[in-house]
């Protein structure tokens, strides 16, 4: 082709191109800003900010006499249509020692938001997806700025270090996944819904674990509502608590899928455990492969060792008195996934699918209290059986003590 014929049509693909520029919404690169969240406990504030997008930050301190200042800059964002504003331009908090998180514009493009501290302690900072968000943890004990301190996993068989400092275990959370405006999976047919099975299957374990063994225990839902994923782990470790187990339904396109499963938190390859936690975290696939930066981290501290001895236990336990009375129950094993729900537990923590909600042998046998009893035996003498291999003893019903699972929200 001629020099002077390419000329003219690089030309004209480039004024086609500066035509259909303008076409594209000015923000399509950009990102927005929908709300800021905060939760109270008794040892730390959790504030989670709301995003359209995915955004990276970078926080710093500024000290000061009176106030110290932690503050990071948004950009490129802008204000979400929905962001409710009565949190503009300030939202106090007047909690430990964070006082108020404010919020400004630094320029067309940037938001600037602001922690302001009493006296700074230590805090931590991680991203969750779906929807995609920043949440700080931040602690209210006074000193320096610091990471929480991550312990290493042992690897060459030796004792974790809840093993080697002889813990024992006296509070338990357990979990009922979902709950109000979210179902969790459903079985048409015989008008069964997952939060409500869950919710079911929690309270008679709680009663076990409150009566025959005497451990505290706080249920993160007793009532059918809706909490955040984030929300859960955080009642968690605002209590201290020693184990979490959290409580689902399975589901597959398979329809002769059947059988029970036990998860820890890690990072994966496997298909299925995939798309459980894309089921379970209401992402997409691509959006669970971008948190493996965040499990790498995780997977640093000591807890994932013994989150997955007790992902074990658990799931023996359960198979084996599942399977007493219905042996087509199949064991599934343990796996690792990463799902939010476990994600920010700061003590051992797994989650159990329960059996199929979509198998319709199995969806008969969880719309009766029968099975769903023998699931909360079977949850029981796992945690007793992981418990008993810390080399400890029960309380017993002498020290039989429940929390409530009422806690306020913003």
């Amino acid at each position: 082709m001629p020099l002077a014929k390419r000329n003219f049509r690089h030309m004209i693909c480039g004024i086609l191109l500066l035509a259909l520029v303008p076409l594209a919404p000015a923000h399509a690169t950009g990102v927005t800003l929908n709300n800021i969240r905060f939760y109270n406990y008794p040892d730390y504030t959790r504030v989670v900010l709301d995003l359209s997008r995915p955004l990276q930050i970078r926080e710093k301190v500024l000290p000061g006499k009176e106030v110290t200042r932690l503050y990071f800059d948004l950009t490129p964002c802008r204000m979400g249509p929905d962001f409710p504003r009565e949190k503009i331009p300030e939202i106090p908090i007047e909690t430990g020692n964070l006082k108020r998180v404010r919020l400004g514009r630094r320029n067309a493009d940037t938001l600037r938001v602001v922690f302001d501290f009493f006296k700074i302690g230590r805090y931590r900072q991680f991203y969750l997806r779906g929807p995609d968000r920043i949440v700080f943890d931040i602690y209210q004990q006074p000193g320096q700025v610091a990471a929480i301190p991550t312990l290493p996993e042992t690897t060459d068989g030796g004792y974790s270090l809840a093993r080697q400092l002889g813990l024992g275990v006296h509070h338990i959370i357990v979990d009922p996944g979902h709950g109000g405006k979210d179902p969790g999976t459903a079985n048409p047919q015989l008008k069964l819904n997952e939060k409500s099975i869950v919710l079911d299957i929690a309270r008679r374990l709680k009663l076990l674990l409150c009566g025959k063994a005497g451990f505290k225990v706080t249920l993160t839902r007793d009532t059918d509502r809706y909490i955040s994923l984030e929300e859960r782990t955080a009642i968690a470790n605002s209590h201290k608590a020693d184990l979490f187990i959290s409580i689902h339904l399975n589901a597959a396109p398979n329809k002769k899928a059947r059988g029970v499963e036990t998860y820890y938190l890690s990072f994966t390859t496997d298909p299925w455990a995939t798309q459980v936690a894309a089921q379970e975290n209401a992402v997409s696939t691509k959006s669970i492969g971008e948190l493996k930066s965040l499990i790498e981290k995780i997977m640093q501290n000591a807890k994932v060792t013994e989150s997955k001895a007790l992902a074990a236990r658990v799931q023996q336990n359960l198979s084996d008195t599942l399977r007493k009375t219905h042996k087509t129950v199949a064991n599934l094993g343990v796996k690792k996934a990463p799902f939010y729900v476990l994600a920010g537990a700061e003590m051992p923590a797994v989650l159990v699918e329960a059996s199929f909600l979509s198998n319709k042998d199995e969806a008969r046998l969880l719309n009766t209290a029968a099975y769903r009893d023998q699931i909360a035996q079977g949850l029981y003498q796992g945690l007793l059986d992981y418990i008993h291999s810390l080399g400890k003893v029960e309380p017993g019903p002498e020290h039989a003590q429940s929390s409530p699972s009422r806690y306020s929200r913003p």
